[in-house]
């Protein structure tokens, strides 16, 4: 029998052997300082004995890998990495699912072998016919399973639709009306009202560290064991579904189990079809800190070590749906949801597509991206059902492919006709502009003075969702019009009638939701401190998540980081007119994408009195291997497509931050660079801010041990810094 962590604690001890254990213990100390404690009141268990991730350490005592020895990926892994045949993809697969046990979800038991099942009820519900099974598995028989099948009139052999939410959840409904059998597996979270079966399964099989998202998912091929037995069944096509933390565990199943045909992943997000890559905070997801706090027995104890070192971790989710591939596999989720992330479901759907391609089944691959929050529709069921008819040749219905962004470096190169950089070799003004695109001419908005009497734009239905303007403590709100029809809304003092000295709010690469997702803190504390605050979303972002996805279409010469500028300095301008505002005292405050739109736009536009940039500052001339570069800019965001023209050769590049921090003068500037961010080494950051400060000596630098975050902490030091710099 396999020991308590059985292969993987070997394969672990043999690559620790290499790492000097001084070293992992202060990457564990860091973790400590930095992440808060994970969370003891969750209705499942770690294991038999921890039900924290402290207490796992301190039973355990392991550290954290080495990763000076662990290779950066700081791009999603290539699935077809060495794996370009059939053939070779079968081995990869191996290595994949071993590699996904070691880090993401523990040591599974082999199949048992040994199911048998009894039939504890048989009736009819209307024309259905329903009966509940009690599976017994595993050493003696000790480990059962309670599953409800449920069938249409007819003797088959019915599709599955298999799944672990129960009839509370009505998700069978459709499913039975379309001619399948439902499949009901009672392993889930206890906070939907039943028991989980999977949870005693710990004691059963003692020596194996699996989490609870992985004994939900090998309950799910406990099932199929059944099923495949039974005559009605047609065992070529069974579909697994779930949501949210169910869908989490279905995807698991089917990358795990070959017999199962098709998957719906719907809105699982984190631990599902987002790549932990496109988790962190700058994201406004749920990372990896988040998720392995809340919920520590949802994966294995030792994914929260890779909590802000996501570019270590050998594999993601992205080679884990691959394995599905040639099956069925719809990736699904909304794009506006909170927990959301549009843009790292597009990442993961390009990268499992090759996989697809290679195996000559691309029509068996969807992504859905939906309009709305979380919870799904009647009519989302459907389209899963669609779904898995058209996988299973049952009946034929348009292929699922809704982008939203759809981004790409060549795209952009077709609709632009650029295939080379010609940048001018004047003053660094001219040379950001070259970088931003050709701004095509504009009408100045007309600008009011009166706070509160500028409301004539809109931003649309998903401004209700995000439930605009947000409720700030000590703050009233105003809508602002500005710039090509955007509105912004303008939180000021509740007390008073000013002039205030205010902020600009640049959110980070928050793509469901703008700038809505954890901005209440910050507000409040800018506000505490006698600010106004104008808020709104860069294009492509929240509200205008639609607005970029056709951009380069419209505009094939200007940038989306042009466009940005442009918006945050109609924005200083609208802002600057009002008589409620004191213009010589509005400053810039971003953070991750914001911090860098806000030093391109102070380094542009006189009327910035200060910018704060926090964890946004990086070097573009000398980037690190470890961080995604100039791609960042020219392949993964479209910022700056023009920076992808110098990735052989990124010293030529005509502009760097320490120039844009430099044209700021005699403005200050803040930087805020975290020790541990895996986006920006430090000592480059130290380097671009000291070669600054030769031209504009108000260039101020902050080193927090922090991950690239948005913590109060970080937030206190910084508008602590902004209160003092404009007299307050």
């Amino acid at each position: 029998m396999i020991g308590r962590f059985g292969w993987m604690l070997c394969a672990l001890t043999a690559f620790h052997a290499f790492a000097p254990a001084a070293d992992r213990r202060h990457d564990l100390d860091n973790l400590l300082k930095i992440l808060p404690p994970t969370s003891s009141k969750m209705s499942g268990r770690i294991n038999a004995q921890d039900r924290t991730w402290e207490d796992w350490l301190r039973r355990t005592g392991e550290l954290p890998p080495d990763f000076d020895l662990m290779p950066s990926q700081p791009m999603l892994p290539d699935p077809l990495h060495h794996a370009a045949t059939p053939a070779l993809w079968a081995k990869r697969k191996t290595w994949i699912h071993q590699q996904y046990e070691k880090w993401v979800i523990g040591a599974m038991p082999p199949a048992p072998g040994n199911v048998r099942g009894t039939v504890t009820s048989d009736r009819s519900e209307g024309s259905v016919r329903v009966r509940e099974v009690r599976l017994e598995f595993g050493p003696g028989h000790r480990a059962t399973l309670r599953l409800q099948i449920i069938t249409p009139p007819g003797n088959g052999p019915f599709p599955v639709f298999l799944t672990n939410h129960l009839r509370m959840r009505p998700w069978v409904n459709t499913a039975v009306r379309r001619g399948y059998a439902a499949c009901i597996y009672q392993a889930l979270d206890p906070i939907y009202g039943a028991e989980d079966d999977s949870d005693k399964w710990i004691e059963v099989y003692p020596d194996y560290d699996w989490s609870t998202i992985a004994r939900w998912a090998w309950a799910g091929m406990r099932a199929v064991d059944y099923l495949v037995t039974l005559p009605e069944i047609d065992k070529a096509r069974i579909g697994i579904t779930g949501h949210s933390r169910n869908g989490k565990q279905a995807l698991l199943a089917a990358a795990f189990d070959d017999r199962i045909a098709a998957v719906v992943a719907s809105s699982g997000n984190t631990g599902e079809c987002t790549p932990w890559r496109y988790t962190t905070d700058p994201f406004a997801n749920e990372s990896i800190e988040q998720i392995t706090g809340s919920f520590p027995h949802w994966f294995h104890p030792r994914l929260r070590f890779f909590a802000g070192r996501e570019h270590k971790l050998p594999v993601d989710q992205n080679l884990l749906m691959a394995m599905v591939a040639p099956r069925g596999l719809l990736m699904a989720s909304a794009y506006s949801e909170a927990q959301g992330a549009s843009f790292g479901f597009e990442q993961a759907y390009r990268s499992v597509r090759s996989v697809y391609q290679m195996l000559g089944k691309p029509q068996n691959l969807g992504l859905s991206l939906r309009a709305g929050e979380h919870a799904t529709t009647a009519g989302d069921i459907e389209r899963y059902v669609d779904f898995f008819d058209t996988v299973f040749g049952r009946k034929a219905f348009p292929p699922e492919e809704t982008w939203m962004h759809g981004y790409t470096f060549a795209g952009w190169q077709a609709l632009s006709g650029e295939r080379s950089a010609h940048p001018p070799k004047g003053d660094l003004r001219e040379r950001l502009r070259w970088a931003l695109g050709d701004e095509p001419p504009a009408v100045p908005f007309p600008l009011v003075k009166t706070l509160g009497r500028s409301a004539r734009t809109s931003e649309g239905w998903l401004a209700d969702l995000y439930r605009r303007p947000l409720t700030i403590e000590g703050a009233r709100a105003a809508a602002l019009s500005f710039g090509d029809d955007l509105k912004g809304d303008l939180y000021v003092p509740a007390n008073g009638p000013g002039p205030w000295p205010a902020v600009v709010w640049l959110h980070a690469y928050s793509y469901p939701t703008g700038y809505s997702r954890y901005a209440k803190a910050p507000f409040e504390a800018l506000i505490r401190r006698g600010f106004a605050v104008l808020a709104f979303d860069q294009i492509g972002f929240g509200s205008r998540i639609e607005h970029a996805r056709e951009f380069y279409r419209r505009y094939p010469r200007w940038t989306l980081g042009g466009k940005m500028v442009a918006d945050t300095r109609a924005a200083v301008e609208a802002l600057a007119a009002l008589d409620a505002i004191d213009s010589k005292r509005i400053a810039v405050v971003g953070y991750s994408l914001g911090a860098k739109i806000g030093l391109i736009t102070a380094a542009l536009d006189d009327r910035i009195a200060a910018a704060v940039a926090i964890a946004g500052v990086e070097s573009l001339r000398n980037p690190s291997p470890e961080t995604e570069g100039l791609r960042h800019y020219s392949h993964l965001h479209g910022l700056m497509p023009r920076f992808g023209f110098y990735l052989e050769n990124p010293s030529a590049l005509p502009v760097d931050y320490d120039e844009i921090l430099a044209a700021a003068a005699p403005r200050p500037v803040l930087v805020v660079a975290p020790e541990l961010d895996r986006y920006a080494p430090l000592d480059a950051v130290r380097a671009l801010v000291t070669s600054a400060r030769e031209q504009n000596p108000a260039v101020d630098l902050e080193t927090p041990l922090d991950f690239n975050r948005l913590s109060r902490s970080t937030q206190e030091r910084a508008f602590n810094w902004l209160a003092g710099k404009l007299g307050l």
